[in-house]
């Protein structure tokens, strides 16, 4: 069997190959990030090189352990820009508001037939228009390193992903349900950011298919619903979650969205036996007409017959 392994380190400043003689190829780099495409385009050329030559029992792989403190500091990264650009939205809205309230004072004094002394109103107004000339700057610079550290944090996904993958060696099935995990967003809004959405992607997993129990699993299934998503205080929930979901992969945990079947089998009996058909006894009908019983004598005197309509005949003239 044919296997090459693959060590990724982050150490030196340029990315580099090195081939070594044991088929261990190690890609350094001082970004974590930047070596997704590198490490993607080895193996698929790994994959295409043994195809031609017909080797059948090749197969990627990754030893070592996973380098989630590198994949940690990207997200902790994306969030603090995060929660700065929704400090400076906060801040440029008090100073519109204080901006405002000069400017309708100001306008007060001026319509004034008889004007009061401005009492430094003006110099406000100017302190505060450069106020919110910086705040606006320093959002749209914000704003600009936000989208750089989205896609800084998508490549670290998606490299974590690959090296998931190639450590347990998962179908690609599996890998599609591990991306659509930690890669729930395209773009980063602010109503709602990678965070919240890949925490809560997270936390199904770790409750349906990665579950410690199928009691656990059920039980989760049963209640679901769940909170509404908002920019969560910390990284530290979402942190925990990623490294348990890393554990129970790598103790072989199955990647699959076919979790209600399994679930149904935790269903206690006495509620199966009523959701299930047959679980009720019908109610038996005896075959054949069943003549209804005569009325007794003294009830058919109430009943009133039902009297002929006469006809009127119009008489012609």
């Amino acid at each position: 069997m044919c296997c090459v392994c693959v060590c990724v380190c982050v150490c030196v400043v340029c990315v580099c190959v090195c081939v070594c003689v044991s088929e261990r190829y190690r890609i350094q780099s001082d970004s974590f990030e930047d070596m997704w495409l590198v490490v993607k385009e080895l193996v698929q050329r790994f994959e295409r090189h043994f195809a031609k030559q017909g080797v059948k029992d090749f197969r990627n792989s990754f030893s070592g352990p996973l380098p989630l403190q590198e994949y940690f500091l990207s997200v902790d990264h994306h969030f603090q820009l995060r929660v700065s650009a929704q400090q400076y939205q906060d801040l440029l809205s008090e100073r519109a508001v204080q901006f405002r309230a000069i400017q309708r004072r100001l306008l007060t004094r001026f319509k004034d037939k008889t004007p009061a002394p401005l009492q430094n109103l003006d110099t406000l107004l100017d302190a505060t228009y450069s106020q919110v000339m910086a705040l606006a700057e320093a959002a749209e610079e914000n704003r600009a390193r936000l989208e750089e550290a989205f896609v800084r944090l998508r490549s670290s996904s998606h490299l974590l992903v690959l090296l998931l993958a190639l450590w347990q060696g998962l179908t690609p099935d599996q890998t599609a349900i591990l991306e659509a995990t930690l890669l729930p967003l395209l773009q980063d809004t602010p109503q709602l950011g990678w965070e919240e959405s890949c925490d809560a992607a997270v936390s199904h997993l770790l409750r349906t298919c990665l579950s410690r129990s199928s009691k656990e699993q059920a039980t989760s299934l049963a209640q679901g619903g769940g909170a509404v998503l908002g920019l969560p205080r910390d990284t530290e929930r979402l942190k925990k979650h990623i490294t348990l979901l890393c554990e129970r992969i790598g103790k072989g945990g199955r990647l699959t969205l076919a979790s209600e079947t399994n679930a149904q089998q935790q269903i206690p009996a006495t509620v199966h036996s009523l959701v299930t058909p047959g679980g009720v006894e019908p109610i038996t009908e005896q075959a054949g007409d069943v003549e209804e019983p005569a009325l007794p004598q003294e009830a058919t005197k109430f009943i009133k017959k039902k009297q002929p309509s006469k006809k009127v005949k119009k008489e012609t003239l």
